[in-house]
């Protein structure tokens, strides 16, 4: 081994060699530390770009989505006019018939009711040629 100053100076330069080595790591540390602050801005960059897309795209979808709305609602409107149409003339229809049906019904009613009448009329005339042809035949 060698002497005292030899030993505190090969000690001085390797402290000077990881005072040096250390202040690297410190600049190193500093670079990383710049280069990850831009990386973060480049991607919050890139995620505010990506957000802004789907936002356009939300926007387009929500445009479809109205167009497909107002087609629908448009359709279901016409079909609701024709099936309320059909109804209409089904109700015009049966309205009719019902009429024609109210009309024949009141006059067959009435023929009926002056068919009865006359019926109950010649049974009672009946019931009354019976009698008198029974008094006939008692009184004489």
């Amino acid at each position: 081994m060698g002497s005292l100053e030899e030993r505190v100076a090969y000690l001085e330069g390797r402290g000077e060699e990881h005072a040096a080595a250390i202040g690297e790591v410190r600049a190193d540390v500093r670079d990383l530390r710049a280069e990850l602050r831009d990386f973060r801005v480049e991607i919050n960059q890139r995620f505010d770009r990506v957000e802004g897309k789907f936002g356009s795209i939300d926007g387009k979808f929500d445009s479809i989505e109205g167009k497909f709305d107002s087609r629908f609602d448009s359709i279901q409107g016409k079909f609701d006019s024709r099936f309320d149409s059909i109804e209409g003339k089904f109700d015009s229809r049966f309205d009719s018939i019902q009429g024609k049906f109210d009309s024949k019904f009141d006059r067959l009613e009435a023929k009926v009711d002056t068919r009865f009448v006359w019926m109950i009329g010649f049974q009672f005339m009946t019931l009354m040629a019976v009698i008198a042809a029974l008094l006939n035949g008692y009184f004489r």
